[in-house]
């Protein structure tokens, strides 16, 4: 005669705690990335007209885990705001664009990919 205990009932408990950290980390990450990026755009936005610089906004994290994404820039802007960013960033007709969103990115990418690499290592209590 022995001792018998069902384990997976821990088991499914352990799973359920992995899949909210991971899901923690990933958006904690990801939105301290993300601000940093949104400064970088703020700074590199034209300036003429502040209704493109107040639209700037990070948008909501679709996806879990390692296939989360965030958007970031033009958020909930009317059509003519929206229309105004993509020409101020590719150009028109009549104008070169200042491509001030690649700008951004280019300038703060480097910074955003250690912040998210810094707040895992904080999360995972490296």
């Amino acid at each position: 005669m022995g001792l018998e205990f069902d384990f997976s009932s821990v088991i499914a408990k352990f799973e359920e705690l992995e899949r909210k950290a991971q899901k923690d980390i990933s958006t904690n990450a990801l939105n301290k990335g993300a601000e940093i990026l949104l400064e970088g755009q703020k700074e590199t936005v034209p300036k003429d007209i502040g209704e493109l610089e107040a639209s700037l906004d990070k948008g909501k994290i679709k996806g879990a885990g390692t296939k989360a994404k965030i958007t970031i820039g033009i958020e909930n802007a009317d059509e003519d705001v929206v229309r105004y960013g993509y020409y101020q960033e590719y150009g028109s007709e009549v104008m070169i664009g200042k491509k001030w969103m690649k700008e951004a990115w280019n300038k703060s990418i480097k910074q955003a990919s250690e912040a998210i690499k810094e707040s895992i290592v904080k999360d995972l209590d490296l």
